[in-house]
């Protein structure tokens, strides 16, 4: 056996290892037994590495491949580490399509290069010192042995196969999570970057479909006394009749799934107009009695909600209209909204609303077609209008905006308001503009340098400042829209809606925990925002329960007296006696009895209750079904399928 290869092999697995060890410690955060894998399965990736290195039988041109693999394995590791520093979770190759869209802009990005600077310059080190020892003919670059490269790719395969069966029936096992379920960060975890991401595009490829475990996860009786928010589907005649085996699962999940009661909050809100705000980059930050008078009002009056969250999914901002209008767990390495442009998706608001006499419109003050708008608002029951910002003349497109960037969300209300306002009924759809990164005084913000003075004396960063007075355009875009509606007299008849898209990831999470002081634990407290569901005739009432975004389609078609089946949506009504839970990314989540860390397997419980020792993976399980139908509800078309069901 050549000492040079078997050398250059020990040199790159010694590289896998230093990089994947330190991407778990110092940027996913965690350190447990799982350290173990990264040993194993960096073997036979260190040995196909080696192969590519010495595939030719000139040493220059191997030399200048190593070169290539050894920056390109750098590159990945620092992209991800600032992807994670961004979402929380891993960027998988699919998601790559996106990538101009989903990593926006270089300033905000170079906010998170700079919060992981360390680790990035440790990469750089490791990468560097192998290109020196290669410059200095220490490393050889003979072209490979077949023999000695099936000795120890068949060896070290075996081993790495081998080793899944450790503790192979434990919940979460690594054999599981390798063959049954494709769960990218968790992979990660426990595989190493390189093989989560090799793994995940293997079953990308081949169409892979999980594993659905569906076992007494549900235990839930009817009571012939109250009426639910169901719809007449014959499930035990769609499950007989049908052969894919994977939407047959399907049928039996959402058959057991706990429908959610009608209660004293159905239909309050039937008959009035609805605006549905999703606010770019809106944090409570931005909510301010003198600077945002407006959020502060709609905020602290209405229904009032103590624990909502908005998590953020690899898409950003498109993610967040996904989740909050359809009420779909998006998924973890891809644009779930850009899936949906042919997909059957009667339960939209767009949609359901039409059923019931409502006009239906959709704005955005950016590019027309940015992120597929263009064909997915009109697939989700919208009449969509958009900037037509390179003239190509589109049939729906706002007039009288002016080009900045950000555009200003004044302008999108005055453009927009007279096109629904007449309206009989009407559904008012915003997705606002202003708000967005990048947060600086220095030309990146438009909007923030037009209300700069305004914020001037705050006692805050510059970064800080720039964002509150991106928000103040908000503000006063809500203002104008109320003033509107008051002097048409239809304010009484109209709801206000406003979640947010994502947590303003243009500021750096230090920023952030330094302005405010409820920010103790960056992996659920960042994600804490507000919810506002507001009508001028109600009556304040405080909501204690934890809930998110993907509570909200559910929670407005029931205040809306809509009639849909709260088994067929991933969250339920927050005013139903449905239990609390909040779901992240990766899936660590909160309920009214505690949160769990999912990727440090931690629990912090919030009482003293007994909760018995299987709460955490009976919750676990719910969580991964939640995920898994999520999926399948876009990739599966599902919901065509129960047409007539």
């Amino acid at each position: 056996m050549k000492i040079d290869y078997v050398r250059l092999f020990l040199l790159n697995y010694i590289y896998l290892l230093v990089l994947e060890i330190s991407f778990k410690l110092f940027v996913v955060k965690t350190f447990d037994y799982n350290i173990i894998y990264l040993f194993i399965f960096s073997l036979p990736l260190a040995m196909i590495i080696t192969f590519l290195m010495s595939i030719s039988r000139k040493k220059w041109v191997n030399q200048v491949l190593s070169w290539i693999i050894w920056l390109v394995i750098f590159f990945i590791f620092a992209a991800e580490t600032v992807y994670y520093s961004f979402y929380k979770t891993i960027c998988g190759f699919s998601a790559l399509m996106y990538g101009g869209q989903v990593m926006e802009f270089a300033s905000a990005i170079l906010v998170h290069i700079r919060n992981n600077w360390a680790i990035i310059l440790w990469m750089l080190v490791l990468c560097s010192i192998l290109l020196f020892l290669s410059a200095k003919k220490v490393i050889k670059h003979d072209r490979f042995d077949i023999k000695d490269t099936a000795v120890i790719l068949l060896a070290t395969f075996i081993f790495t196969i081998s080793s899944l069966e450790y503790n192979a029936e434990a919940t979460s096992s690594a054999k599981d999570l390798y063959y049954n379920t494709d769960d990218l960060l968790q992979s990660t975890n426990k595989f190493g970057l390189l093989n989560a991401l090799g793994i995940n595009s293997l079953k990308l490829a081949i169409g892979f479909e999980e594993r659905i475990d569906i076992e007494n996860t549900f235990d839930f009786t009817y009571d012939e006394e109250q009426e639910y928010n169901v719809t007449d589907i014959d499930f035990d005649s769609l499950i007989l009749n049908e052969d894919d085996s994977t939407i047959k699962s399907m049928h039996e999940y959402f058959s057991q799934v706990s429908p959610t009661e009608q209660n004293e909050y159905t239909g309050v809100f039937a008959g009035k107009n609805l605006i549905f705000i999703v606010a770019e980059g809106f944090s409570p930050i931005a909510v301010d009695e003198e600077l945002t008078p407006t959020l502060y009002k709609l905020v602290n009056n209405g229904f009032v909600f103590e624990n909502y969250y908005q998590p953020i999914y690899n898409c950003s901002t498109s993610d967040g209209e996904f989740i909050s209008m359809l009420s779909i767990l998006p998924g973890v390495a891809t644009c779930s909204m850009k899936e949906t442009e042919d997909v059957y998706l009667p339960y939209s608001l767009g949609n359901l609303m039409k059923n019931y006499g409502y006009s239906t419109y959709a704005f955005h003050g950016w590019t027309y077609s940015y992120y597929g708008r263009d064909k997915t608002m009109p697939n989700l029951g919208y009449t969509y209008y958009g900037y037509d910002r390179y003239n190509r003349g589109y049939k729906y497109a706002l007039s009288g905006i002016k080009d900045s960037w950000p555009t200003s969300d004044i302008d999108v209300v005055n453009a927009s308001y007279d096109i629904y306002s007449n309206d009989e009924r009407f559904v008012a759809y915003y997705m606002t503009i202003s708000g967005h990164l990048e947060y600086n005084f220095t030309g990146g913000n438009a909007i923030s340098i037009k209300n700069k003075s305004i914020v001037d004396d705050l006692d805050a960063s510059d970064a800080i400042k720039a964002y509150i007075a991106s928000q103040i355009e908000f503000d006063r875009s809500l203002e104008l829209l109320l003033d509107n509606l008051e002097n048409d007299g239809i304010l009484d008849d109209t709801v206000i809606v406003i979640t947010a898209d994502h947590y303003p990831y243009g500021l750096s999470n230090e920023e952030i925990a330094d302005y405010v002081d409820w920010m103790q634990n960056e992996n659920f407290d960042l994600y804490k925002n507000n919810l506002v569901i507001y009508n001028s005739d109600m009556e304040t009432k405080v909501v204690d329960k934890y809930t998110s975004s993907l509570d909200l389609l559910p929670t407005l078609l029931n205040l809306f007296g809509v009639k849909y089946d709260s088994r067929l949506l991933i969250g339920t009504d927050i005013f139903s006696n449905s239990d609390d839970l909040v779901i992240f990314n990766n899936k660590s989540w909160i309920t009214d009895k505690g949160r769990y860390d999912y990727l440090k397997g931690e629990f912090e419980p919030f009482t003293d209750e007994e909760l018995g020792s299987d709460y955490v993976d009976k919750i676990n399980d719910i969580v991964s079904l939640k995920f898994q139908m999520s999926k399948l509800l876009i990739s599966k078309d599902y919901y065509r399928t129960l047409k007539g069901g």
